[in-house]
């Protein structure tokens, strides 16, 4: 597993949401682009896809802007990272997605294998136990 820039960028971007909007003040794209040194083209790409995930809402006109949905505590890394498309997969050996069968034949009794699934669910589990709360808690002074 690589964490690409998308993955990256989506991540402080809704921090910088977490931090400084709400339904009552949501946050200009623009903003948060020049903040956060996203170009804001690509930007809008991350949070279209955000918002299909539900993680976040936008107000258009003046005024708008984006908020989060739901409260920091209730938004985990992981599925910020699952919405803006990251692949939490370690190797094709760990990889399931397909049809739900073993990436090989012989994938039942191989110890490696296995090794990469176990690995790929604590780095799951961990990602999805930290809310945005919880990174905007240990974020240094």
């Amino acid at each position: 597993m690589r964490t690409t820039t998308r993955g990256i960028y989506a991540l402080k971007a809704i921090l910088a949401l977490a931090a400084d909007s709400s339904k009552d003040n949501p946050m200009a794209l623009h903003i948060i682009a020049e903040n956060e040194q996203i170009s804001a083209e690509f930007l809008q790409q991350i949070f279209f896809k955000m918002r299909k995930a539900g993680l976040i809402a936008a107000y258009r006109g003046p005024g708008g802007g984006f908020y989060l949905l739901k409260d920091k505590s209730e938004i985990s890394v992981l599925s910020v990272l699952e919405a803006a498309g990251e692949s939490m997969e370690l190797s094709p050996c760990a990889d399931t997605r397909v049809g739900g069968k073993a990436p090989c034949a012989g994938f039942k009794g191989c110890c490696a294998g296995q090794f990469w699934m176990s690995l790929e669910n604590e780095i799951k589990t961990y990602a999805s136990s930290k809310t945005l709360a919880d990174l905007m808690g240990a974020k240094p002074s």
